[in-house]
């Protein structure tokens, strides 16, 4: 398998006093080389490459091999490390939170449940108004079948459980949203110090982005920024002193509850073993929020059982948009709340290589070349039987193509082709699960990002369009061969669009399709996907932590097609000289920005959401060189 990489290393070593090419040894990236990383990364032995797990660990290290044999400067760990590939990782401790549901308990303390709990007939939250100065009696509520820590399936809000053990008063506060805009506050005339709110529904423009299937990451909140202009529940009950918020579960989070949905349980181990996070993310910060539980049917029915709107009332009316007024529960009823949390330990990494400068000024500026290394891991199988999301274009493409641009470099340094700046390789883990990789890397990192002169990144760069590549999404793009969408410069950086289009002329002369690099779509624009906000790409990949930072960048794709997500992208489907010609383009124009005397600029005037998330990312102390931790427990080779 490496015996063309050994004949291309024989043949360097002659060439050593050859003349070097106009764009520092692009020409060398070959599709054989491509096409072999790829059917590695992209094999069912690695299991999709989720992050963490074994197989994301394997490819890791498959990648830190290589660059340890071509002689690059790891951007890792400098302490602590076992052999020579652990100085390639950045270590990024991983924290998994679950709920035990044997030891996690509700009771309810009120009047006894009506008749045949669950259902949406008569007996679905009784009479309004009725039996609110009854008997009292305790009725117990079954962890994952009648109640969930959290919001089950993946729907909605909600962060890592929260241990909790508490007992308190109840109060309806309608969606409980408070949203300065409209000066909605549905807690006026309510104290929840000590008690436990009750809430359904999402306000009217949160129900209509989530209607129109817009996904959380890179989208832009209608009510503007959390604990600013709004408040959600959970924050608006901490910052209150409430215990904890119920949240009624709407049609799609009852589904995911539903015996065999695999939602049960809330945010259980799946396939892919446990929900990890990043440890450091997971800091309380400046807006806490107080822990959230999903009520099935049958403890919405007991709830509302005798008060002013029942539960079918409740649950209809949050589901229609129905403004429901705010109230008091009856004063006889209290929850008692038990959640039962294990965490567990574990890790992930970025892996890091550097290419040094020549220049002895220059050589302390950056490029960083990125792209991410993981992709969604298993999933229910196929009738086929195939359960492996291999993720050949997602983002194997753009991970092997980064490969391939180290190799070229690496054997350019070696036939005395050295860039003035310094490149760093930059493989990302953890973009599937909400740009965590790159995120870590520019929050806490081991470089200046100040003289980092600018960003390319590759994410999808091996598909294009054939007789096979029919897609019924409409909001797919995807580009013919010998073309590619480039995003950001004419958001952010117009200098860096002129340098592009220059070298890209005088190179591969690709076309570069600009549908994407907008954050207005308008008739020629990113006009596909849900009203007024498109696709929104520019924010959908590793990049965007780049320019949240204030640094240039350009993401390079071939857009999105039928096989997305799914278990059948694969290696097979891949055009390998598309590939090829991308990858040799951004090695060519990584060539022109290492060795230009200046740098290009941001435009003056960006994106509003832009500079809003730049301040927040500004005020959260991103940024500041941070010293890599030494490897972490089970971290390979450790």
């Amino acid at each position: 398998m490496f015996s063309a990489r050994a004949q291309s290393k024989a043949k360097s070593k002659k060439a050593a006093t050859a003349v070097p090419t106009s764009y520092g040894n692009a020409d060398a990236i070959t599709q054989d080389e491509l096409k072999a990383y790829l059917y590695f990364l992209a094999s069912d032995q690695l299991e999709g490459r989720n992050l963490p797990s074994r197989g994301y660990d394997i490819a890791a290290l498959y990648v830190a091999s290589h660059l340890a044999e071509w002689g690059l400067k790891p951007g890792g760990s400098t302490t602590g490390t076992n052999g020579p590939l652990q100085p390639y990782f950045l270590p990024m401790e991983m924290v998994a939170r679950e709920i035990v549901p044997a030891g996690s308990k509700l009771t309810l303390h009120g009047p006894a449940p009506a008749a045949g709990r669950g259902g949406f007939g008569g007996g679905f939250g009784g009479e309004a108004g009725a039996g609110r100065g009854g008997q009292v009696r305790a009725t117990p509520f079954e962890y994952g079948r009648e109640w969930t820590a959290g919001t089950p399936g993946g729907f909605g809000r909600g962060a890592a459980p929260q241990a909790l053990d508490v007992s308190g008063k109840l109060v309806f506060a309608g969606n409980g949203y408070v949203i300065n805009k409209t000066k909605t506050d549905p807690y006026a005339g309510l104290d929840v110090k000590g008690k436990i709110v009750v809430v359904a529904g999402l306000p009217a423009e949160l129900a209509a982005q989530q209607a129109a299937g817009r996904g959380a990451r890179g989208g832009v909140n209608p009510l503007g920024e959390a604990c600013k202009d709004y408040l959600t529940p959970e924050q608006y009950a901490a910052r209150n002193g409430a215990l904890a918020v119920v949240a009624v579960a709407n049609f799609q989070q009852l589904a995911a509850m539903a015996p065999g949905a695999g939602g049960r349980g809330g945010r259980g181990a799946g396939l892919n073993g446990p929900n990890f996070q990043v440890a450091k993310f997971m800091t309380a910060g400046t807006c806490p929020a107080a822990p959230l539980i999903t009520a099935g049917l049958e403890l919405t029915n007991a709830l509302f059982q005798g008060e002013k709107l029942s539960g079918s009332q409740v649950f209809y009316g949050a589901g229609g948009n129905t403004k429901l007024d705010s109230f008091d529960l009856a004063a006889n009823k209290t929850l008692d709340l038990k959640i039962a949390v294990k965490t567990e330990n574990g890790h992930a990494e970025d892996v890091v290589g550097i290419i040094e400068g020549s220049d002895p000024v220059l050589k302390d500026e950056y490029v960083v070349l990125s792209a991410h290394l993981d992709h969604l891991g298993l999933s229910a199988p196929a009738p086929d039987g195939h359960n492996v999301n291999n993720g050949a274009d997602d983002d194997g493409s753009g991970s092997v193509g980064l490969l391939a641009i180290a190799h070229a470099y690496a054997d350019g340094v070696a036939k005395g082709i050295r860039p003035k700046r310094s490149i760093l390789f930059l493989w990302n883990g953890g973009e599937e699960k909400g740009l965590w990789g790159s995120q870590y890397f520019t929050q806490f990192p081991p470089i200046d990002l100040a003289k980092v002169v600018a960003n390319l990144n590759m994410d999808m760069i091996g598909r294009t369009k054939n007789e096979k590549s029919v897609d019924p999404n409409q909001t797919h793009v995807l580009v013919n061969p010998g073309e590619v969408l480039l995003v950001g410069p004419d958001v952010s950086s117009s200098d860096l669009e002129e340098i592009i289009e220059a070298v890209n002329n005088n190179y591969q002369k690709l076309k570069l399709n600009h549908f994407y690099d907008t954050t207005a779509p308008d008739a020629t624009h990113d006009n596909l996907g849900p009203q007024p906000r498109g696709q929104r790409i520019f924010y959908r990949s590793d990049h965007y932590n780049f320019a949240k930072m204030g640094i240039p960048i350009a993401f390079f794709t071939t857009g999105l097609h039928v096989d997305y997500h799914r278990p059948t992208d694969t290696p097979e489907k891949i055009d390998y000289q598309e590939m090829q010609s991308v990858s040799r383009t951004v090695a060519a124009i990584t060539w022109q920005l290492a060795n230009s005397s200046g740098r290009p600029k941001l435009k003056e005037k960006l994106p509003e959401d832009l500079v809003k998330d730049m301040k927040t990312a500004r005020e959260a102390g991103w940024g500041r060189i941070t010293p890599v931790q030494a490897p972490l427990p089970g971290v390979p080779y450790e």
